[in-house]
């Protein structure tokens, strides 16, 4: 029988399986979307850069606490549709390698080759840690051995030093914040006085993951404090807001948003907020106050960050139907004139 998609090849070979995408940040894909996607029955929701860049994580049924991982770079076409031959050709590579054992134990040479394929990329290291956090808490597995360490560094950092720190242990305890008040209570309560090097790599791993209320909270407040400062720091903003991107939207965070289009948006917090927090956007006032915004006071970034946004399954359809809205401002309408004329 012949084998079209990653869904039947995994299936056949008789593992389970999860899949994430760790495009824009780390989300958890699901089989019927999948199937679905690979059926070209809806468009890749979370295209960046028109690709799709999934972690596909296997297992025997019998051996969880071994699972694989391919992350895979798939291309997407112009409706965000995937490019089937590509699959194709990934999977003729990975027949030709493994055989029938997706298990087998592969050479240095075979992984050399599989990892030269187009259709295979290295995560950065943030998001390889946010993945593996989140992975091993779903399947039930021990967090990696710096996640103790970090535990005590939270409840007590005056009597730790802060350097032997691991990052798998910061990204352990993120993910485990919207499920532990243990947890997450003192890391609220602290976090924003720990040193810089542990607050961005702890701010930088909960854009990945879902947060408890406490967290966002503190973070939206911090926000707050910074915007009253006679010179607030735009990239602190930009920052902090993007640590909440893991948390489905709320009406305070989009308060919190418009608050920010409202003054002069810095460059950081127009391309966090396209990057990261587009699912805030599909509140039509917010995404035309965005792009009205970004056409007013960034215009370099116009096209590409107006291509991105279109990808977007979530977005594409508020965007087109705007396009044409004689309300928009006179900036915007002159942007998207230069872009569809093709001017730069």
């Amino acid at each position: 029988m012949q084998i079209n998609t990653l869904s039947e090849f995994l299936t056949q070979a008789g593992t389970e399986f999860r899949l994430y995408d760790l495009g824009r940040r780390l989300q958890p894909l699901s089989h019927d979307d999948f199937a679905a996607i690979e059926a070209n029955q809806r468009p890749y929701p979370w295209p960046l850069q028109r690709h799709a860049w999934l972690a596909v994580c296997y297992w025997q049924q019998q051996n969880r606490a071994q699972p694989y991982v391919w992350f895979l770079k798939l291309p997407l076409d112009e409706r965000g549709l995937f490019n089937n031959g590509a699959v194709k050709h990934f999977l003729s590579a990975l027949v030709e390698q493994l055989g029938q054992d997706v298990t087998a134990e592969l050479t240095d040479e075979q992984q050399q080759r599989l990892a030269q394929t187009p259709f295979t990329f290295q995560p950065a290291q943030d998001k390889l840690a946010a993945f593996h956090a989140r992975l091993g808490l779903e399947l039930n597995l021990p967090p990696s051995a710096f996640f103790q360490g970090v535990c005590e560094y939270i409840q007590a950092p005056e009597q730790h030093d802060w350097q032997q720190l691991g990052l798998q242990g910061l990204a352990d305890i993120t993910a485990r914040l919207h499920q532990d008040e243990t947890l997450s209570r003192p890391l609220a309560e602290r976090l924003l006085t720990l040193p810089q090097p542990v607050q961005d790599a702890l701010l930088d791993q909960c854009q990945h993951q879902p947060l408890p209320g406490i967290v966002i909270e503190r973070l939206l407040d911090a926000i707050t404090t910074e915007l009253e400062r006679q010179e607030p720091d735009q990239n602190r903003i930009a920052q902090l807001l993007r640590a909440t991107a893991g948390t489905p939207t709320s009406t305070e965070r989009q308060q919190k948003i418009a608050t920010l289009l409202a003054l002069t948006p810095s460059q950081p917090l127009m391309l966090s907020l396209a990057a990261r927090l587009w699912q805030d956007l599909t509140d039509e006032t917010l995404l035309l106050t965005y792009l009205e915004r970004l056409a007013e006071h960034h215009g370099e970034l116009f096209n590409g960050l107006f291509a991105e946004l279109v990808s977007v399954p979530a977005l594409r359809p508020l965007i087109l139907g705007n396009l044409h809205n004689t309300a928009l401002s006179p900036s915007l309408k002159n942007a998207l004139g230069s872009l569809f004329n093709g001017v730069s």
